[in-house]
C-alpha cells in the first residue's frame, strides 16, 4: 500500500473524511447536523436515503421521519418501519447492491449530500476570523467538484497570502484554482474527477493546510422484476347440512422476499386455480400494499347436497434492487 492510500483509509476510518477540522471554529459548525435539518430539502435517492439510514442515530431518523423528509426509492425514512427496523433492512439493501455499509463510507457519502440550504446555513456557521483554511464541497456537475475554501491567517493583519505548496490533487485534475487568496474571502476550486475514484484535495495557503477527500459512487443498481408466490395452496369447499349450509373460505398473505423489494400494484392474483363451480367463487384482498398482499377466496354451492371446492396459490409481482453486473 502506497503513503498515500494508507492516508485515504485513515482519512475514511475516520468517519469524517469530508470535513476535517482545522480549528475549534470550524469544528462547531458540524455539516451533517444542517444537512439533517433541511432533509426535505434533499433530492433524495436510494442512495442518499440508504447512506443516511447506516448512519442515522435514533434522534436524527425520529428528526428526519418527522420533518416529512422525502425518502428514496427504498423507503426507509417514509415507511412505517421503527428506528431498528429501518436500520437492520438498509443493512440487507446495503449487502443485496454491494454498498459499502461501514460507517466511514456511508457518513462520508451522505455528507457529500448536495442542499442549498444546509450549505449556506454551513458557511454563516463558518469563522471567518479565526484563523484556518475551512474547505467544503459546493456542487457536483458530472465529473465536476466545485469545492470552496477561504483563508485567515495568524496574522490578521496579512489582507493577501500565496500558495506554501501548489494544490495537491489525487483522483482528479486540477480544473481551476484562485491564484491568490484574501483574508476570509470565499474562493472557488474545480477538480475534473478521474473516473469513479475517491478524490483527495489538499491546500496549503499562508500558512494554513488543510484537504478533503470526497468518496467514490457506490455501484449503479438495477430493479429486476419476479413473481412472489405463496409457499401455501388455499384449498376451501362448501360446507354444512342440507338446509343451512354455508359457503367454505380460506386466506393467505405474502410479504416482497428479497431486501427493499415491492409488490408492483394490480399485479396480485391467484394461481394454480382451480374451480368446481366457478360462477360461485370470489376473490376479496383485504389488503394490496407494496409491502404485502392478503386474499381470501370464497367458494359457495348452488345445492346443499352438491359440495363445491376451490384451490389456488396467491401471487404477486415484486421488483427489488440488485448491483448492476
Amino acid at each position: 500500500m502506497t503513503r498515500l492510500s494508507a492516508f485515504l483509509c485513515a482519512m475514511c476510518a475516520s468517519a469524517v473524511a469530508l470535513f476535517a477540522f482545522t480549528n475549534y471554529a470550524e469544528a462547531q459548525c458540524d455539516p451533517r447536523a444542517f444537512l439533517v435539518q433541511e432533509m426535505k430539502d434533499i433530492r433524495a435517492t436510494g442512495e442518499t436515503e440508504l447512506a443516511f439510514v447506516l448512519t442515522a442515530s435514533q434522534e436524527e431518523f425520529d428528526q428526519a421521519k418527522k420533518s416529512g423528509a422525502l425518502s428514496g426509492s427504498y423507503g426507509l425514512i417514509s415507511g412505517s418501519g421503527s428506528y431498528a427496523e429501518a436500520k437492520e433492512k438498509a443493512v440487507r439493501i446495503a449487502q443485496a447492491t454491494k454498498f459499502d455499509y461501514r460507517s466511514s463510507y456511508a457518513t462520508s457519502y451522505f455528507s457529500q449530500t448536495y442542499s442549498a440550504r444546509a450549505i449556506a446555513a454551513y458557511e454563516s456557521c463558518l469563522n471567518h476570523k479565526s484563523a484556518g483554511l475551512p474547505i467544503w464541497l459546493r456542487s457536483r456537475e458530472g465529473d465536476f467538484l466545485t469545492f470552496e475554501a477561504f483563508w485567515v491567517g495568524r496574522n490578521l493583519d496579512d489582507a493577501n497570502a500565496n500558495y506554501d505548496a501548489p494544490p495537491l490533487v489525487k483522483g482528479g485534475t486540477l480544473v481551476s484554482k484562485p491564484e491568490k487568496w484574501t483574508q476570509g474571502k470565499t474562493e472557488q476550486i474545480v477538480i475534473e474527477r478521474t473516473g469513479n475514484g475517491d478524490v483527495f484535495l489538499q491546500l496549503k495557503v499562508g500558512g494554513e493546510t488543510n484537504s478533503k477527500v470526497i468518496v467514490r459512487d457506490p455501484p449503479q443498481v438495477v430493479w429486476d422484476t419476479q413473481p412472489v408466490t405463496s409457499d401455501t395452496v388455499m384449498k376451501t369447499c362448501s360446507h354444512g347440512p342440507n338446509p343451512g349450509c354455508s359457503a367454505g373460505q380460506v386466506g393467505d398473505c405474502i410479504h416482497p422476499k428479497h431486501p427493499g423489494g415491492y409488490f408492483v400494484q394490480k399485479t396480485r392474483s391467484v394461481t394454480q386455480f382451480s374451480s368446481s363451480d366457478p360462477g360461485r367463487y370470489s376473490e376479496q384482498y383485504d389488503q394490496d400494499t407494496p409491502a404485502k398482499v392478503c386474499v381470501k377466496i370464497t367458494q359457495s354451492t348452488g345445492a346443499c347436497e352438491v359440495t363445491q371446492c376451490a384451490q389456488g396459490r396467491l401471487t404477486a409481482n415484486e421488483t427489488f434492487p440488485r448491483a448492476a453486473e
